[in-house]
């Protein structure tokens, strides 16, 4: 039996196939089908994830382990505490999935204010749909009301007020008042738009709602039932970002008594979603879902992947990580 002298590296989930093709020439890889993958903490040097993660109690045992490598932005399934105490390096790949992202944001827009989903489902079902009796709502000119001034908040923004003449409003606390002017120091284009002082202000203005932050302590749960009745009637809430910032249970009940017009989601608080845990809110003809798809395009998983992939080698090797960047653990 031939041992191999490749490093060593434990993937939790399938990545893209280009990716694994690359994987399996730098690597001798354990997948969960492996069945090293029983105690994959016994063999492996580094660590690829793309979903699922790494519990603290195997990161404890993983004597071996040098790097966890994320193709991603989030880190949240990675316990970095741990891997910073026993020198484990983690790493992501913030920015890559900006652009698909906010696509999807876009797209979620579309589908619930113009009940793209709903009219599908229907004439599915054998519905009989004069057009005069299922008006949608228009996108152009409506407020955009944006929580959070991250990249991909920025390219939606972009995207939907060029396309939609959406004017922007922005409640984000944390954000520098130069942020998305002539002035941000970062010296990308500014973006017209107005900063408000409260969520309250913004939910009560807008037309589409969209969150973009982090589930920290402070946002969990931050839209509930008093956020959900503050919104126009006429309102749809979208969400990318995390599922745990939203009261699903409020959310249901604000979508079946029509205090919102729709939501769109990509994200849940326990996924991967199942119809026993959201039968109500599957049974809603106002909400569009996405199994956390935002940055499952071909082409951003192609290159994450890869990247992620690189990442790990060029650690092992060379104690680079390359285009990634290191996760801190303050």
């Amino acid at each position: 039996m031939t041992v191999s002298t490749k490093p060593v590296v434990w993937m939790p989930s399938g990545i893209h196939p280009d990716a694994f093709k690359l994987a399996n020439e730098l690597f001798d890889v354990i997948t969960p089908e492996d069945p090293r993958a029983a105690n994959w903490w016994v063999y492996a040097d580094g660590s690829v994830v793309r979903t699922g993660g790494i519990s603290v109690e195997e990161a404890e045992k993983a004597h071996r382990l040098k790097i966890v490598s994320r193709n991603g932005v989030g880190y949240e399934t990675i316990p970095v505490k741990t891997c910073f105490e026993r020198g484990i390096i983690v790493t992501r790949l913030p920015g890559i999935n900006t652009h698909s992202v906010a696509e999807l944001c876009v797209a979620l827009t579309l589908a619930v204010l113009r009940r793209v989903v709903e009219l599908d489902r229907r004439m599915r079902r054998g519905e009989v749909l004069p057009s005069i009796d299922w008006l949608s709502t228009s996108v152009d000119g409506k407020m955009l009301g944006l929580v959070g001034m991250g990249d991909i908040a920025r390219s939606y923004a972009w995207r939907m007020s060029r396309a939609f003449n959406t004017p922007i409003l922005v409640y984000s606390p944390t954000s520098s008042p130069l942020k998305w002017t002539d002035k941000d120091p970062s010296g990308r284009p500014p973006i017209p738009h107005t900063r408000v002082q409260s969520l309250e202000e913004l939910l009560q203005r807008s037309d589409i709602v969209s969150l973009h932050c982090p589930a920290t302590p402070q946002t969990c749960r931050m839209m509930g039932k008093r956020q959900f009745e503050m919104m126009k009637p006429t309102a749809v809430f979208i969400n990318t970002a995390r599922g745990a910032l939203v009261d699903e249970d409020a959310l249901t009940y604000a979508l079946k008594n029509r205090v919102i017009y729709g939501a769109g989601l990509d994200v849940l608080c326990h996924e991967p979603a199942t119809i026993e845990r959201y039968s109500k809110l599957y049974e809603l003809e106002n909400i569009v879902l996405q199994p956390h798809a935002g940055a499952g395009s071909e082409e951003v998983q192609r290159e994450s992947c890869i990247k992620a992939v690189r990442t790990v080698h060029s650690f092992l090797l060379e104690k680079d990580i390359g285009d990634s960047s290191e996760v801190k653990y303050l």
